[in-house]
């Protein structure tokens, strides 16, 4: 069979199908039909009205996908395939424009992390990684939202043991936090520091992992432009794509 463009090859299917939900109610269904239904969804960026009929009839694919991204099994399936090296955490972020389409969900359907700054509407990503690159964690805040109050956060019950990351993190408590987790705090300090700590530049090199790891996932278009309305529905898209990362 000819390998369909942004689905899943056979190897990455084995190593995905024994981490998928349970079928409840509707045996037969094609759960690898589903999952290539949405990372095309999640590659081309089209709207869910797109969605080719060899894929499956869209309603039908979007509802399914939106359970999935409500009831975490997407984030289930990103966790489970992850066999991390934790001798490095490096924290980032990105900022993704978020589409006209993404605003004006009603508040009582759930959080909806859409600010508005300079570029207009966007959503930040933030990230944890591991020493190769691998993500570990996500998170989503508005746009305007600063980095660092989200880094502890981020790594909270992650081993590791150097903690890397851009200057935009340093600060007094993330720096205790790391420390007293055991850490080797690998972060410039802020050219206005008062009392300047000591880093290993060389380390600090390997940061540009999760830079990487940034450009790989924003080749889905999904990912680069958010326009699911809901973060549970966004976010279902990132893990996925996440989870592709520990496939390759």
């Amino acid at each position: 069979m000819t390998q369909q463009r942004h689905a899943l090859t056979d190897a990455q299917w084995q190593r995905m199908v024994a981490h998928l939900p349970p079928v409840l109610g509707r045996p037969g269904r094609d759960d690898r039909l589903f999952i290539d239904a949405v990372l095309w969804i999640a590659k081309t960026g089209a709207p869910w009205r797109d969605l080719p009929p060899r894929l499956g009839a869209w309603p039908q694919v979007y509802q399914r996908f939106a359970r999935w991204s409500d009831r975490g099994h997407f984030n289930a399936l990103f966790l489970a395939l992850q066999e991390p090296d934790h001798e490095q955490l490096m924290v980032d972020s990105t900022s993704c424009k978020a589409h006209q389409a993404s605003a004006g969900a009603q508040k009582k359907k759930g959080p909806q992390a859409i600010g508005v700054s300079r570029g207009g509407l966007n959503t930040k990503i933030h990230a944890v990684c591991d020493a190769l690159g691998n993500p570990l964690r996500f998170k989503l805040t508005a746009g305007n939202k600063a980095d660092t109050p989200e880094l502890i956060g981020l790594i909270q019950d992650l081993p590791g043991q150097e903690l890397l990351a851009d200057k935009a993190y340093d600060s007094d408590a993330i720096v205790e936090e790391a420390m007293g987790k055991g850490m080797e705090v690998v972060i410039p300090p802020k050219a206005n520091r008062k009392e300047k700590r000591t880093f290993d530049a060389l380390k600090y090199r390997a940061r540009h992992l999760v830079e990487n790891l940034f450009q790989r996932m924003k080749v889905y278009r999904r990912v680069a432009t958010r326009y699911e309305k809901l973060d549970t529905r966004f976010l279902g898209i990132v893990h996925l794509v996440g989870a592709m990362k520990w496939l390759h």
